[in-house]
């Protein structure tokens, strides 16, 4: 019975299990592709919500102006130095 050559139906059988395995696991391989594109996809927009809520915030509460007196370089002198 084993003389080194399959019959030509188990041939046949062999190759189609084959072909399914290799189909299945194209299909698997597709699906977490799917999974995990979509993962990433929430943190972007966890991301851009968050940079929103951080514009709304610096709208409310608007920054000190860069030029006030305190971020002075110590060799400056104040505007009205003449003055005194």
């Amino acid at each position: 019975m084993l003389h080194g050559a399959l019959n030509p139906a188990d041939g046949l059988a062999m190759s189609m299990v084959v072909i399914l395995l290799i189909s299945f696991s194209v299909v698997a391989l597709l699906l977490l592709m799917i999974k995990r594109s979509g993962k990433r996809a929430e943190t972007e927009v966890d991301k851009l919500l968050e940079e929103l809520r951080r514009e709304e915030q610096e709208k409310k509460h608007p920054a000190p102006p860069s030029g006030s007196g305190e971020s002075r370089e110590p060799w400056e002198r104040e505007d009205d130095w003449w003055k005194k």
